[in-house]
């Protein structure tokens, strides 16, 4: 089937009553949740929020996030998810003035913030029964980082430059009117993972979200609701691997994305789940690459190749380097992807390579050149059987190293190895098992933690 372009309103005008979000005893459905994004965007309008504005939002995944995604999506304004626990403390409301937020739409008030906020109930009331169709700019989704230091902060994203048009429907992503429901396991903050559940609800799915993560719950939730899509992190995709239970529902797809999955754990859950995972890689202005299940295991550690019409180049004192040599990781956009006027150059801000087939590896961010080789270490170590992630310190002289829990793997001499073979100042090893070293909000091992924490103590031999 050739892709066709789709959007919730669609679906509310031929399936009002379709299911369109469910989240534990709450749900919507199609025609309630185009009639409350309509009514939210009226009620912002009301309020004086300009076109354009960046709109923030604490309220967690459910019927009622989804509706102001909508609302800020078909309206032209910016929405900013944030991790409510992040207003426990002042990281939330700096975000919101480096953002220049207009307004914050919350579900509970929260006390001590100085910039406006609104209840999302309050917002929808004013604006009941408007269905404008606006001739604007769509808005976009912004989101929240935290890096490898934990600290949080506002990744800016730019505007779209046409109208709310919905999403391109593509029969490999199994979104649609005709499809069972997207299950998202990570929270609306993640943009990795709001990007495929918003995907699947423009096409005309429903989106089943699972508040608190457990491998049996995951499981349970794709057979109760006949789930075609899931999107995994990695560490929940190994905790599935380590359940041993997979769905009686066959997935048709599940996607992943975000920090790198040791190739391990992806072949275990291709063993478990079938050749059904997708990997997407991906920058704040667009996704770049894709790989399926059968393209990965011909190129193992791989992102896959670009999407049609974007270029990637490997590039080192601004030269194009060949296949197999590591570099910046550069990128030329589509004509679709940035506005007139707009660069359509990108610098991902990573390192990597191309193999000969022109599939992309990531190793690592390009924050300093000095650390390239020390990317390419935790790559390389990554690649080794049991282990199931890595953290190397170089100036510390340590690497952290993170393995199977059946305890059967010590990695401890070919780290060494790869260390002293790549020049990367690496004397120690600290084997753990997985999932007890420390790790940011965005569930990637906290570096600045395991550096400060870092004492001599003996090398495991």
């Amino acid at each position: 089937m050739r892709p066709y372009v789709w959007d919730p309103w669609r679906t509310a005008d031929r399936h009002p009553d379709r299911l369109a979000v469910i989240a534990g005893d709450e749900s919507c459905t199609f025609g309630e949740i185009t009639a409350r994004a309509d009514a939210l965007a009226a009620g912002l309008a009301a309020r004086g929020v300009a076109d354009g504005a960046v709109v923030s939002t604490d309220i967690p995944s459910g019927p009622r996030f989804f509706a102001l995604a909508l609302a800020a999506l078909r309206h032209g304004h910016g929405l900013l998810p944030v991790d409510r626990e992040l207003f426990d403390g002042p990281a939330g409301a700096a975000i919101l003035t480096d953002t220049a937020a207009a307004i914050h739409v919350t579900d509970r008030p929260l006390a001590g913030l100085s910039a406006r906020q609104v209840l999302d109930d309050d917002l929808a009331a004013a604006g009941r029964g408007a269905r404008e169709t606006p001739d604007r700019p769509a808005g976009w989704l912004m989101f929240v980082s935290s890096g490898t230091t934990g600290q949080p902060q506002a990744v800016p994203r730019p505007r779209p430059w046409r109208p709310y048009r919905g999403v391109a429907v593509a029969e490999r992503y199994a979104a649609g009117v005709d499809k069972g429901p997207c299950l998202m396991t990570n929270p609306a903050y993640h943009l990795g993972t709001l990007g495929p559940a918003l995907y699947a609800l423009q096409a005309g799915s429903a989106v089943v979200v699972q508040r608190t993560w457990s491998a049996e719950g995951f499981v349970e939730l794709v057979d109760r609701h006949r789930a075609d899509s899931a999107l995994l992190s990695p560490d929940g995709l190994l905790d599935v691997v380590e359940s041993g239970a997979a769905p009686l529902r066959s997935l048709t797809v599940v996607f992943h994305s975000g920090s790198a999955c040791p190739p391990d754990v992806k072949r275990a859950g291709i063993a478990l789940l079938g050749p059904v995972l997708h990997e997407f890689y991906g920058t704040s202005r667009s996704t770049i690459t894709e790989i399926t299940s059968p393209e990965w295991l011909r190129h193992p550690g791989s992102v896959g190749r670009p999407l049609p019409g974007i270029r990637i180049d490997i590039m080192r004192d601004g030269e194009v380097l060949p296949a197999g040599e590591v570099g910046e990781i550069q990128v030329r956009l589509r004509e679709a992807d940035h506005a007139d006027g707009e660069s359509s150059h990108v610098d991902t801000g990573d390192i990597g390579f191309l193999d000969a087939d022109g599939y992309l590896s990531v190793i690592g961010r390009a924050d300093a050149e000095g650390r390239w080789n020390q990317a390419l270490l935790e790559h390389e170590v990554r690649l080794l059987a049991g282990v199931s992630d890595v953290a190397a310190l170089a100036d510390k002289g340590v690497c952290f190293v993170e393995v199977d829990r059946d305890g059967r793997a010590d990695p401890t001499a070919d780290v060494l190895a790869a260390a002293e073979r790549l020049r990367v100042p690496v004397h120690r090893v600290r084997v753990a098992p997985r999932g007890s070293l420390p790790r940011t909000r965005s569930g990637k091992l906290a570096r600045a933690q395991l550096a400060a924490e870092e004492v001599e103590r003996p090398v495991r031999a």
